[in-house]
């Protein structure tokens, strides 16, 4: 709902912040006091059109801002740090328009969208959703209860739908030639020769770099296993004591004498320890490097393979991916093309047979949910002539149209004919109405008194309370050509809706005022030299004052009892 209005320089309006209530918010004033006008900038930021005329004169901008307290779902509008949603829109006066929701810059097709969600303004022709023919069906469905139903139907659409895109897109792949079959026969055919594996490259380079290295490899190891503990045969020269002997046996010399160097003196056991240790490490690792010279293997048979199969390998990187694993993925791919091309038309045969029987059922379903639109439409139509009636419009006939949508391109075949078939169901559903006697029935939206829309909506609006979900309802000449009960009775019907939607209404009848629990009074005021509109909240005084101006201007001490009368009845 909305919790307050702020509007700055809108055609006379020089400033006015206004606070609402949940419930029933009623504005009066004189004719002309410019009471539309505050409606008009609440369409403003709701994303209405509008020109750069409606700039108050003298001033190169105007702005409106409307805090709402959302009560239904909402698109995401960015972060807040409250539960206000603030939308804004100011309009320069060279007629550029900038719209924000949160402070954040948006446009106005999106502002438009978030205010259809919001408000339902009556009287004219912007943001009536039941004036769009795409609510109908919905609202026909929530009122209804045909959940169960349509969830059935929807269901059988989108299988039905699953089913004719595999069909269409086998019928496209047997369309392939002949040459693209033989194609991939051979492709398929030489990937599983192949019998790739992943990661296999990697090893096999890896395994290639020692078969290339095989001898250097070998005498290395040698080497470094004659440098450690070998025999003293390769030496290293030089004239010093124990020059030819291994790195070894010169350690295990040092670990003897370091032993008995401890004897003497304990505090040299850790060192001795230590010693030791490193001996048995430097015999292990001399121990490994033997085992692995000794491993090596000098096979040229053995290299021609890897290097074969790494050749293989690079040649089917230009064919059939940069990796192993992107050719064991093409392979996947073809095997499945090939399989589609062998196996076609017996799969073909099997969906045409599938899609078939799914259209039956689809046909049933929508019969089914169809059926039960029309009862409750029945139920619907009469609800709403009936609250027409109290409403003054004994003679209007509403009518809740529920038809078939033939094409002759649908799916759906049914007694001979041909339906559209959608996630709803076949159905087009309308709000029709004759407002008066001999009148042919028309849609919502060609129905020319500003008065009579906004009774038609009242009358949906009570009827469809519970499953329209647009929280704030805006009504401008809904006092248009009615009086006396007539008059009484639509501001019970407000004040009724206003127990469970947020309802905005201008208004010139004392029967329909008296109800608000918000009063407002709009006046024209000359201050200084300019015209300017002003609107504020009335107090219970006041209110009395302005029953008796509407009742016919008598403030008398008689016309201020029968306005007290109007406000306690």
């Amino acid at each position: 709902m909305i919790e307050a209005i702020s509007i700055r320089n809108i055609a006379l309006i020089d400033e006015l912040q206004l606070e609402l209530s949940p419930g029933l918010n009623i504005f009066t004033g004189e004719t002309g006091a410019g009471k539309s006008v505050i409606l008009k900038s609440i369409g403003l930021v709701l994303g209405e059109r509008t020109s750069a005329d409606i700039v108050r004169e003298g001033t190169d901008a105007a702005s409106v801002e409307i805090g709402v307290s959302p009560t239904i779902p909402l698109p995401s509008v960015g972060e807040t740090d409250d539960a206000t949603l603030f939308l804004s829109r100011q309009i320069s006066s060279n007629g550029r328009s900038r719209c924000r929701i949160n402070g954040n810059l948006t446009n106005l097709k999106q502002l438009e969208e978030l205010g259809t969600l919001l408000v339902d303004i009556h009287g004219q022709h912007e943001h009536q959703s039941l004036f769009r023919t795409e609510t109908h069906l919905e609202l026909l469905d929530d009122y209804g209860e045909t959940e169960t139903e349509r969830q059935q139907v929807s269901e059988n659409y989108h299988h039905l739908l699953d089913l004719q895109r595999e069909l269409d897109s086998l019928l496209h792949t047997l369309k392939t030639s002949e040459r693209e079959k033989e194609l991939l026969q051979f492709e398929v055919k030489e990937l599983t020769s192949a019998r790739l594996q992943e990661g296999e490259e990697e090893k096999l380079t890896e395994e290639l770099s020692i078969l290339n290295n095989a001898e250097e490899l070998y005498e290395s190891a040698n080497l470094v296993f004659e440098q450690l503990d070998g025999d003293g045969q390769g030496g290293y020269g030089g004239s010093d004591l124990g020059s030819n002997l291994s790195v070894t046996q010169n350690l295990r010399d040092a670990a003897k004498t370091c032993t008995k160097l401890s004897e003497m003196d304990g505090s040299l056991s850790e060192l001795s320890e230590r010693l030791e240790s490193s001996l048995y490490e430097l015999e292990d690792i001399a121990s490994q490097i033997r085992e692995y010279s000794e491993n090596i293997e000098f096979n040229p048979e053995r290299l021609a393979e890897v290097t074969d199969r790494l050749d293989l390998i690079s040649k089917f990187k230009r064919r059939y991916g940069e990796t192993v694993a992107e050719m064991i993925e093409y392979q996947s791919e073809a095997e499945r093309k090939l399989e589609n091309l062998e196996l076609g038309s017996e799969k073909i045969d099997d969906l045409q047979i599938q899609i078939k029987e799914m259209k039956l059922i689809a046909a049933d379903l929508c019969v089914a949910l169809s059926g039960k639109r029309k009862k409750v439409a029945e139920r619907l139509s009469t609800l709403v002539e009936k609250e027409l009636q109290e409403l003054g419009m004994e003679k209007a006939e509403f009518h809740t149209s529920v038809e078939p949508h033939e094409d002759e391109n649908g799916i759906l075949r049914i007694d001979g004919k041909r339906y559209a078939f959608r996630e709803h169901g076949m159905d087009k559903v309308e709000f029709l109405i004759a407002p008066n006697v001999g009148s042919d029935l028309r849609p919502l939206a060609r129905i020319a008194s500003g008065g009579e829309i906004s009774r038609v909506m009242l009358a949906l609006k009570t009827v469809l309370v519970q499953v329209d979900s647009i929280p704030t309802v805006l009504f401008d000449e809904i006092d248009s050509g009615i009086g006396g009960k007539i008059a009484d009775v639509v501001g019970k019907k407000l004040k009724e809706l206003s127990q469970s939607a947020q309802v905005i209404c201008i208004t010139h009848l004392p029967q329909i005022a008296r109800f608000a629990d918000r009063h407002f009074l709009v006046e024209k005021d000359v201050v200084g030299e300019r015209t300017l509109i002003t609107a504020k909240p009335l107090s219970d005084a006041e209110r009395v004052t302005e029953i008796a101006r509407m009742h016919g201007g008598n403030e008398t001490e008689v016309g201020l009892a029968h306005a007290r009368e109007l406000l306690n009845a």
